[in-house]
């Protein structure tokens, strides 16, 4: 029996490719590097090439309903990112900006083509990363106006905790580097909004922050706010 690796979405990419299509994956196209604010991809350019994540950290960037810069979602080392282009022939649909130090792996439209060629069960965890990545930006662009800012920004952190969450011993460490601004691009809501927000979830005793650090220190309480729509 063939290799069975767990298809769970939220997974970066190469991880939930099974062993031999991972370390062929991993060995393609040549290295980059890059580092705060640089921009890997750029929204409308043509889609020549796909980026694998090797190291660092990223945020994909997009236009909201009043044209303010929104934060569709962040990036982890595992993550692919230029696929839709390649595959659908256009154009990027965002930016991806590094949020440090950056490592990828730049491969080529027709090498990449040749790999799925290669393992049509990377075809099919493409195609799952391709319709998560569209539900999670539309999420993002429509965010229902009843929501409370408190559950709102609750939701927000509850989903970088499932993301890029790491265990420690005062609790779940955000393992993003994000400024204020940052959170309140990705929440989305005013930056104003989103620091008291954060004020009474530590007042409440379900964070604890410092610059450019958010640790949940309460999840099951934290998961409770997020499900309060109002």
């Amino acid at each position: 029996m063939g290799e069975q690796v767990a298809a769970d979405p939220r997974r970066p990419f190469l991880d939930r490719l099974d062993r031999r299509s991972s370390e062929q994956l991993r060995g393609l196209g040549t290295p980059q590097r890059f580092y705060r604010g640089d921009v890997l991809m750029r929204q409308g350019e043509p889609g020549e090439f796909v980026m694998l994540l090797t190291e660092g950290r990223v945020k994909i960037t997009g236009q909201g309903r009043e044209g303010s810069t929104v934060i569709l979602d962040f990036g982890i080392r595992g993550d692919l990112y230029g696929e839709i282009a390649v595959v659908a022939g256009g154009t990027r649909l965002a930016d991806v900006v590094a949020m440090g130090p950056v490592e990828v792996r730049r491969i080529a439209a027709v090498e990449f083509h040749h790999f799925l060629d290669q393992f049509p069960s990377a075809t099919k965890e493409l195609l799952v990363s391709i319709a998560r990545r569209f539900l999670v930006a539309q999420a993002q662009r429509k965010v229902p106006r009843k929501t409370s800012p408190l559950s709102r920004v609750a939701e927000r952190l509850s989903y970088l905790v499932d993301i890029c969450g790491v265990a420690t011993q005062q609790g779940w460490l955000i393992d993003i580097p994000l400024s204020q601004s940052e959170l309140a691009q990705f929440v989305p809501l005013g930056r104003t909004v989103v620091a008291e927000a954060l004020e009474s979830l530590r007042t409440l005793e379900v964070i604890t922050s410092s610059r450019m650090t958010i640790v949940v220190t309460d999840r099951s309480k934290l998961d409770t706010l997020h499900r309060q729509q109002v």
